[in-house]
């Protein structure tokens, strides 16, 4: 008992940190400088997906293209499968890093728009991933 008390705190902690990181990370670009996206981290430390640069770009794709929801599911679903220990929240960097690159590239959005967009969709992930 104790010890699912602990984990779904730390579940909790984890989700908050996420959430605290990204809402800074997006907000503190401010409404004077442009709308920018997360990188991808480098292939070899330890804890972060291992996902090709052409694999990240078709993901982000495939996340854009409509049914968001399932989309997400699905992707989690392989990724988990391919990455068993996967952190939550590597997921949600990971999806939000790839999904980010398509919300840019749309000219029909100003930054604020665009900053909007991205927190929506990571809050979408973070209610599938958690």
């Amino acid at each position: 008992m104790l010890r699912s008390v602990i984990i779904d705190r730390l579940r909790l902690n984890a989700a908050a940190t996420v959430t605290v990181v990204l809402a800074v990370c997006l907000a503190a670009a401010g409404p004077a400088l442009a709308f920018e996206c997360p990188t991808p981290q480098p292939l070899a430390r330890p804890g972060v997906l291992r996902e090709t640069p052409a694999r990240i770009a078709t993901v982000g794709k495939e996340l854009a293209s409509g049914d968001t929801y399932n989309r997400i599911a699905a992707i989690t679903a392989d990724l988990r499968a391919r990455y068993p220990n996967v952190e939550r929240g590597e997921l949600v960097n990971y999806l939000v890093t790839a999904y980010c690159p398509t919300v840019a590239a749309r000219t029909n959005l100003n930054d604020s728009q665009k900053r909007a967009t991205v927190e929506t969709f990571a809050s979408e992930v973070m209610q599938q991933v958690y």
